[in-house]
């Protein structure tokens, strides 16, 4: 049995579009075996997924001098010849990189040992490793026709197929009353869902609270996943509010919530940004103001050329402002006015599995037909 390494990890961006990837070609009896490390989300989501994975003792590059970069350098040496390891026992007949470190390791050791490297790129803006890998990569594959420009050389290899989402989130789609039913909302209540990406949003939390006068006097009511430390004091202030405001640290199945709501206020992680693409829902995103090289101002930049978002940054945020947007978009949701339609990602997932398999095995026609999805 043919095995595939997939190397990324950390948070929910990279790990989900890599199970919905893994999940295809399990279809097609690849072993699929995650390069990951104990600190991410994958430990948890990988295992719940019912693939193997293999720890890497590794960490994100600090790119300041000093004691905390050469401990990193001290990590990821480790790291290096724990990954060779792994590549000179499982013997992979493919990589395919998410991006992040884990990525950058793994592809040092596909290269060194003749093993072929793919890529997928979520954000708009092609993170660093990435970036590095590139130049060894058989093929890469993007989230969003405007992330070729950031590869001017390297277009011929570059495939456009979205950004894979889950099954569970794409089937709610236009579900919006058995959404609101299923989460004890009310049926003709506007509804606004916040969140702060997987690991919650400490600003966006205390700014939304800080919206709750305006709440009240509009009669809207709330879903708010607010990640682990702000969790237990919106709790509580929740529970005072005179209309249904619902709260969660997490949820892992967040289509339900997408479908039920009028208006989301988010972060610009790549999976947020293409689900409320994908649900076509109008959005006030807050980029994490410390993501590498900005990529989440450029999603939360490409969504808004979509015709579907307001931008705040991090910096300029207050309940004021926030408040003054809410009433702008409820007043007059955006819509989508561009050529491209959230329909292209349906497939995505299949669609790079399907070209991975292809050039595995000779270029022969395997199992389904393969997609053709131009945007």
């Amino acid at each position: 049995m043919e095995t595939i390494f997939i190397a990324g990890g950390g948070t929910g961006g990279h790990i989900f579009p890599s199970l919905c990837i893994a999940q295809e070609m399990k279809k097609e009896n690849l072993q699929v075996v995650f390069l990951g490390t104990k600190r991410g989300m994958e430990e948890k989501l990988v295992k719940e997924a019912g693939f193997s994975l293999l720890f890497i003792r590794a960490r994100g590059w600090d790119r300041k001098w000093g004691l905390s970069f050469l401990s990193m350098l001290g990590d990821n040496l480790v790291g290096f010849f724990q990954t060779g390891f792994y590549f000179l026992r499982y013997r992979p007949q493919a990589l395919l990189g998410m991006g992040s470190y884990l990525s950058l390791l793994s592809a040092l050791w596909a290269r060194i040992l003749g093993v072929p490297i793919y890529l997928h790129e979520q954000n708009i803006y092609p993170g660093l490793s990435n970036r590095v890998v590139s130049r060894w990569a058989k093929k890469i594959f993007v989230s969003a026709p405007e992330t070729i420009s950031y590869w001017k050389d390297k277009e011929m290899r570059i495939e456009i197929t979205g950004n894979p989402l889950r099954e569970e989130v794409v089937n709610w789609k236009g579900k919006r009353e058995e959404a609101r039913q299923k989460l004890g909302l009310e049926k003709d209540r506007e509804t606004i869902l916040v969140m702060g990406g997987s690991r919650g949003s400490e600003i966006i939390n205390v700014n939304f609270l800080g919206t709750r006068d305006w709440l009240g006097k509009k009669g809207l009511q709330v879903i708010h996943i607010t990640g682990e430390e702000g969790f237990q004091r919106t709790k509580e202030m929740a529970e005072k509010f005179p209309f249904p405001y619902l709260v969660y640290k997490f949820l892992p199945q967040p289509g339900v919530a997408y479908a039920a709501a009028d208006l989301a206020i988010a972060r610009a992680g790549a999976n947020t940004v293409f689900e409320l693409f994908w649900f076509e829902l109008p959005a006030i995103l807050i980029p994490y103001g410390e993501a590498t090289d900005d990529h989440q101002l450029y999603n939360a930049q490409w969504l808004e050329k979509q015709g579907l978002a307001r931008v705040i940054k991090e910096k300029d945020l207050t309940s004021s402002l926030l408040t003054e947007e809410m009433e702008k978009i409820l007043i007059s949701p955006p819509c989508v006015f561009s050529n491209l339609k959230g329909e292209y990602m349906q497939e995505a997932a299949s669609r790079i599995a399907q070209t991975i398999i292809e050039e595995l095995r000779g270029r022969k026609r395997i199992g389904r037909n393969r997609l053709s999805i131009t945007p």
